[in-house]
């Protein structure tokens, strides 16, 4: 597997707005990223030598994103357009990038340190 999306599973909602659920692996440290609409992030892969890396968690809060990926070693380029409220789980050596098609809210479920020590730059 490369990539899985997953929606938030709704709970309910009433005149205050609605509410959902999500689950992601357990572990406590999350960056916090806005991005503006037409800003890209990525263009990197990881090996997986961390418990940040071996699953890349990105929780998109709100906002709308288009991811490409390929395998690393590989030439395939793979496209989704991916709403708010998804949980988007990038496998270890699959290259990724983000670009923002709306300005986004996200939460990455690593470390500054995790990406630091399991980051290859790689143009998708």
């Amino acid at each position: 597997m490369e990539v899985e999306v997953i929606d938030f599973a709704p709970i309910g909602s009433d005149e205050r707005g609605v509410t959902k659920k999500f689950s992601i692996k357990d572990y406590g440290q999350f960056v916090f990223l806005t991005r503006k609409a037409g800003s890209i992030s990525g263009n990197t892969y990881h090996e997986g030598k961390n418990i940040g890396t071996k699953e890349k968690t990105f929780v998109l809060i709100s906002g709308k994103v288009k991811l490409l990926y390929r395998l690393h070693g590989t030439s395939e380029i793979k496209e989704q357009i991916i709403d708010e409220h998804k949980v988007i789980k990038v496998f270890p050596n699959v290259v990724h990038k983000m670009e923002a098609l709306t300005d986004i809210i996200i939460l990455e479920n690593n470390s500054i340190e995790d990406i630091a020590n399991d980051r290859i730059r790689e143009a998708v």
